[in-house]
């Protein structure tokens, strides 16, 4: 039984780490209830901040008129979405290591209405 338990404890804690979310998906125990809220609010972490990466690029494609605001500009929007993202992602780590289901800040609440979403249409 502890076996089990640790690699939950793995799978739900690599949930929070880019794409690896998918490895739940795939795995034996995705249907347990730890996995499979880690691994939810893992994916929408990542895709809420794969959106913001590709604003990010956008906006500082729109002001190439102005190297110096766009170098300025630039360095600081990437900044804060990657530090936003790596306190997001500890955050969630360490509450899989727990074995806690506490939902991120701004991503918790879509990611559990995305697994209610899925599930009501699975039944």
């Amino acid at each position: 039984m502890s076996e089990k338990n640790d690699n939950i404890k793995f799978l739900s804690a690599i949930s929070y780490i880019f794409v690896l979310f998918i490895v739940g998906h795939f795995a034996v125990e995705k249907d347990n209830p730890d996995l499979r809220f880690h691994k939810y609010q893992g994916g929408v972490l990542f895709g809420v901040f794969s959106v913001l990466y590709i604003l990010d690029w956008i906006i500082i494609l729109l002001l190439s008129f102005s190297s110096a605001f766009q170098t300025m500009l630039g360095f600081v929007l990437t900044s804060a979405i990657t530090l936003a993202y790596i306190l997001l992602m500890v955050f969630g780590i360490r509450a899989a290591l727990r074995f806690e289901q506490k939902q991120l800040p701004f991503i918790g609440f879509f990611a559990v209405r995305l697994r209610e979403m899925y599930d009501n249409k699975t039944r």
